[in-house]
């Protein structure tokens, strides 16, 4: 999936018919460090869509988030294979759990805590783009 920072996509959950997710994408080694850090919020039903440099076991933190997350895990061909749902912003830095996928991710999204149930998501749904 040919992307860079910023780019915006419309993700199909499911099938033909299933909701719908816009997500703003980062690829660059900086832009994933950064994530949703410092953000105050996040519109319902949009996400933030990592592209990693390679297929591989995933972790996050959130240091100076605002807000909880779900975080979905995704394969080469957009296949769900973990989700980790209500992440909690670090307390503080010497207090900031990571995040990790159960298998190995090539992507994940980043949305509201709640989110991810709300849309549907589950392990095994192949996501689709749309726009």
């Amino acid at each position: 999936m040919p992307a860079k920072d910023g780019d915006i996509y419309m993700l199909r959950v499911g099938p033909s018919g299933g909701p719908v997710i816009q997500v703003e994408t980062v690829t660059s080694p900086a832009a994933i460090k950064q994530g949703l850090s410092g953000r105050p919020s996040m519109p319902s039903g949009t996400g933030l869509f990592f592209v990693f440099p390679e297929l591989a076991i995933r972790s996050m933190w959130m240091p100076n988030m605002r807000f909880p997350l779900d975080i979905v895990w995704l394969d080469e061909h957009l296949s769900v294979v973990s989700i980790t749902y209500d992440a909690k912003p670090c307390p503080t830095i010497d207090n900031c759990p990571q995040y990790t996928s159960t298998y190995k991710a090539l992507y994940a999204i980043e949305m509201n805590a709640g989110d991810a149930a709300a849309k549907g998501f589950r392990v095994g749904l192949s996501l689709t783009v749309v726009s």
